[in-house]
């Protein structure tokens, strides 16, 4: 008995698997590297949607060096002023979570570039809430630090200081 071997057609190559809707939109919005992780991170990480994230970049905030000096009031303040102002007018909603994660994210790479280290976005990601936590820590510390100032004049209280004039 003759059997002669089948040929088997080779199995067609599987296509790419799609990619992620936030790379598309940071190659479409023309980012790439640092840029790409800013926007990966505040689309997949923490869910800001395409018109916040292209708000920021309109803004100046496009890539994680950008939110290197970005202050924690500065943050706010341009967060509810661009909350409070109509669409019409290139405003764009932001909540309080997204605008304390910005602040979180703002504290955590200041922190990591002063100490001379690397981004690491990981590390970030398993301890984004503390981050948030010693952001509104440092910035009571701040407005302590500042109250003060204005309470003391040469070791005076500033009221008796005032008084005595």
């Amino acid at each position: 008995m003759n059997v002669q071997p089948q040929y088997q057609p080779a199995a067609a190559a599987a296509p790419p698997p799609p990619l992620p809707q936030w790379v598309i939109e940071a190659d479409t919005l023309g980012q790439q590297g640092k840029h790409h992780q800013l926007h990966q991170l505040l689309r997949e990480f923490h869910h800001f949607n395409r018109d916040q994230c292209a708000k920021l970049r309109a803004e100046g905030y496009s890539s994680l060096s950008d939110l290197v000096n970005w202050k924690y009031k500065e943050i706010r303040s341009l967060l509810e002023n661009l909350s409070n102002r109509p669409t019409t007018r290139g405003g764009q909603q932001f909540g309080d979570l997204k605008i304390k994660e910005l602040q979180g994210l703002s504290w955590f790479l200041p922190d990591r570039s002063r100490r001379g280290l690397s981004f690491d976005l990981d590390l970030y990601r398993k301890e984004a809430s503390e981050y948030i936590s010693f952001a509104e820590i440092d910035s009571e510390i701040t407005n302590d630090e500042a109250a003060n100032k204005l309470k003391y004049d040469n070791g005076t209280p500033l009221l008796a200081t005032i008084e005595s004039r």
